[in-house]
């Protein structure tokens, strides 16, 4: 650790060195502590697949089916020789519709196979009774990242710009003529445009809560005479639907204005477009690479992924559950399970204490909130059982007469159906949203749920060769971000159950949300070196950040061998990136996490702890006065 630091920027004394050689691959927009983890798994799970293609004895079928897929995602010479062919069955079905009626006719079987139209449904969890499920609707996304792209004149032109020479080259490859492809993007650009008034931006979409919109079905009919939406529903799900949870008012508002006769043929480019781009990773290596042409430059990735990996997760991407739990059972275990179990319920524990002996809450709502911490459900490593479609799919490969594209539209269907189906039924909460192979962790306000996949268990955040004091500082404070979430400007609008519910007293939910204001302003405009932090759009992160530092803290101090510096250097080394500029930017945009160099130095200055153990003082870049420090959880 640089020491001469330390007062001026803890996470550059902490990480100087990392800094300073980490190198960023040349397909990826960034490293991080988070991405070596991945990089090492990776070549798990590829040696693990060269193995199983040699010798399938002893896989279980659904694994099988995952070597069988990946035998034609890397079958290149085969995908070049169909070239654009598997695409027609997409096309037809998009030029067969001459009008809007002709789409309304269509919409169910476009849905079921995920083809891309310009609205869709989902079913979810209703955030009124999170043991039923309910029907979601909205409007699809946008070609640029955000809406503030759109007030941005400068760069707007650049983007688009960009997006109409990408998606030129694109379409240049699929054979279209340059008549054909000028009309394509004008008229998809066209369309793109009148969506931007009626989406949300990343900060707007950040409160998850206000997506939440129901309508009836009376009052969706009424503004949606161009288009039966409420017929489709229906159908989608087999039953009568008395009403949608709208993801976006504006959009359905002015629905007719958009979704029009007048508007069909640019509606019909735009899903040209949307198309060609999404089901070009199923076709050529050449159309795979340019597809991904304007995502590269957005993030400033400097190249493709290489076809041997992307061919791998190809076929991973559709049986990543199945992989990950050979993964979390073979190279994480139930022993490690159960160990790493028991310190989440000590966290949960120390969160309990903390929630007790709070001083701004009253004893009616640190009731309610320690009853919802309770009640929360733990899952660590890999899952008990795994979403039912797997077992539904059927690989056929070219010598049966298929292709990887149909494989696509097979599967997505299956899973769709099964979406469908799950509609005023109770949801499953044993099934997972990711796979134990994934180095990441959520919490699910929902289900009132948090989950710990296999994979972020390991080397910086959890080791047995670390000091319990660096554990605490790395997956001590993830697994208690995680709680923290339960308590967020989010996550606390939601009971036990994870129903939307206010279970707060009037005075202590103001309270709370003078304290997450105290939080945007803590963040608000902070310089990162690559632009200004939006304290906004990060506040959820940000109080989990908080929550979960001060709670892992209370933990490590609890052991007789407690390293305060062990601690904080673990804290600031989880969090190292090395990022293109252009991609910290992006993500300054959208992303609702807090950038990496605030996550750690932010917030050890927000610890009296950080600021008495280092005396950092006035003159010092890291100093915060404690009156100005933000303590929620």
């Amino acid at each position: 650790m640089k020491k001469e630091l330390i007062k001026t920027n803890y996470y550059e004394a902490v990480n100087e060195e990392w800094l300073k050689n980490a190198v960023i691959p040349g397909d990826k927009p960034s490293m991080s502590a988070f991405l070596e983890l991945h990089l090492g798994i990776e070549d798990i799970l590829l040696d693990l697949t060269a193995k199983w293609e040699k010798d399938q004895t002893g896989l279980n079928e659904n694994t099988k089916k995952f070597i069988k897929l990946y035998q034609m995602t890397k079958d290149f010479d085969k995908r070049s020789e169909l070239g654009t062919k598997p695409f027609e069955v997409v096309l037809n079905q998009i030029n067969q519709l001459k009008n809007l009626k002709d789409l309304d006719k269509a919409f169910k079987d476009l849905t079921l196979a995920s083809i891309e139209t310009p609205f869709g449904f989902s079913v979810m969890q209703d955030f009124m009774n999170s043991n039923n499920q309910v029907l979601y609707f909205g409007a699809s996304r946008l070609f640029l990242p955000d809406t503030t792209y759109y007030k941005d004149e400068k760069s707007k032109a650049q983007l688009i710009g960009l997006f109409t020479q990408t998606t030129t080259q694109l379409l240049n490859l699929y054979g279209f003529s340059k008549e054909e492809k000028e009309k394509l993007i004008s008229d998809a650009l066209a369309f793109d445009e009148l969506l931007v008034p009626v989406t949300k931006s990343s900060v707007e979409a950040a409160d998850y809560v206000k997506m939440y919109n129901p309508l009836s079905k009376s009052d969706a009919k009424k503004l949606t005479k161009n288009f039966d939406i409420m017929g489709n529903a229906e159908a989608l799900v087999k039953q009568d639907v008395d009403q949608l949870i709208v993801l976006n008012l504006d959009f359905i508002n002015a629905f007719d204005s958009i979704i029009s006769d007048e508007n069909f043929e640019i509606i019909k480019s735009w899903m040209v477009v949307n198309n060609a781009r999404s089901f070009a990773s199923d076709l050529t290596d050449e159309l795979r690479v340019a597809a991904g042409a304007f995502g590269r430059a957005l993030s400033g990735t400097k190249e493709a992924q290489s076809k041997e990996k992307f061919a791998f997760y190809q076929a991973y991407n559709r049986f990543s559950q199945v992989v990950g739990l050979y993964y979390g059972e073979n190279f994480f275990g139930p022993v490690a399970k159960e160990d790493v179990k028991k310190m989440v319920h000590e966290i949960i524990g120390i969160y309990n204490e903390r929630i007790t002996n709070n001083d701004w809450l009253n004893e009616k709502t640190k009731a309610k909130a320690i009853k919802k911490l309770t009640t929360l459900s733990v899952h660590v490593g890999y899952p008990d059982e795994l979403p039912p479609y797997y077992d539904m799919f059927e690989v056929k490969g070219y010598e049966e007469g298929s292709n990887i594209l149909n494989e696509k539209l097979k599967m997505t269907r299956i899973m769709s159906e099964l979406n469908f189906e799950k509609y005023n039924k109770a949801p499953n909460k044993n099934i997972w949203h990711m796979p134990a192979s994934m180095v990441n962790a959520y919490y699910s306000p929902t289900n009132n749920q948090i989950v710990f996949p296999a994979a972020i268990l390991q080397k910086p955040y959890y080791s047995l060769e670390q000091s319990p004091s660096e554990n605490y500082g790395g997956i001590g404070a993830v697994m208690a971000h995680e709680i923290s979430h339960a308590f967020d400007n989010n996550g606390a609008k939601f009971d036990e159950f994870g129903s939307l519910s206010n279970w707060w007293t009037d005075e202590d939910l103001e309270a709370f949300k003078k304290k997450s204001k105290d939080m945007i302003d803590l963040f608000d405009g902070v310089e990162t070196g690559n632009g200004v932090c939006n304290g906004e759009l990060t506040v959820s992160e940000n109080i989990a950040d908080s929550g979960g530092l001060r709670c892992a803290l209370e933990a490590s101090k609890k052991r007789k061998d407690h390293d305060l510096e062990g601690f904080f250097k673990n804290w600031a080394s989880v969090w190292r990136q090395k990022a293109s500029p252009e991609y910290s930017q992006l993500l300054l945009r959208v992303d609702v996490h807090g950038p990496t160099i605030l996550r750690a130095n932010m917030q050890l200055s927000n610890l009296p702890e950080f600021q008495d153990f280092y005396q950092i003082t006035e003159e010092d870049k890291m100093y915060l006065a404690k009156d100005k420090m933000v303590s929620i959880w």
